[in-house]
């Protein structure tokens, strides 16, 4: 899978305005699209607009790019300067609970954002770190339902987590604490940043069964 990421900052009293262009205009001009397996916006704990779509693979996001920049135009009178996108391969990722394509519910987001790895490490690295001590950490989390990684370079990239709710997430932070101070004592240069948000506008085009993804 391939996953683009689009941060961006929203004049004044336009994110609600940005969010409902997306359900209302982009998510339904999306359906058919070859290889677009989900598509979803909220708002971020600091007041960002964010995004994210997955896709197949880096082939089919590309082969519809031009149709995907076109209806996201919209919104760009509503950003405030040019958005942030961060895009790369799924390289590790798992599902804990099947997420249906005819799904309703909210969930909430939290991606992190990587400074780079530490000499000699490079996010292959990451990712066998990811699969074998985050995944197995979080195997009996309560509220979890996925978490991946994504390779943007030989030395970063980004991962994310989704869980049923913000209590669901707090209630699980000593063990999202030690796993960052693990990848901090042994993979990445710094401390990652941390964007989250309440998601409530999101499409699936696909099951997410459990499982490797």
């Amino acid at each position: 899978m391939f996953v683009r990421l689009t941060l961006a900052d929203v004049k004044e009293g336009e994110i609600d305005n940005a969010l409902e262009y997306v359900k209302n205009t982009v998510m339904p001009s999306y359906d058919g699209i070859p290889g677009l397996l989900g598509l979803a916006a909220c708002a971020t704990n600091d007041g960002r607009f964010m995004a994210w779509s997955t896709w197949a693979n880096e082939e089919a996001k590309a082969a519809s790019i031009d149709q995907f920049n076109q209806a996201l135009a919209g919104a760009a009178d509503m950003l405030d300067g040019q958005p942030e996108v961060m895009e790369g391969p799924m390289v590790a990722g798992q599902q804990y609970i099947a997420v249906s394509k005819d799904g309703e519910d909210g969930f909430f987001a939290r991606f992190v954002l990587g400074g780079g790895t530490q000499e000699g490490k490079t996010y292959d690295d990451v990712a066998e770190f990811m699969t074998n001590t985050v995944y197995p950490a979080y195997e009996n989390v309560e509220g979890i339902f996925a978490s991946a990684a994504c390779k943007v370079g030989e030395d970063s990239g980004f991962s994310f987590n989704f869980w049923t709710d913000h209590d669901a997430a707090h209630a699980a932070s000593d063990v999202i604490a030690s796993i960052v101070s693990d990848a901090v004592a042994n993979l990445i240069k710094e401390a990652p940043q941390e964007v989250t948000g309440q998601c409530n506008i999101w499409k699936n085009y696909v099951d997410f069964p459990v499982g490797k993804m």
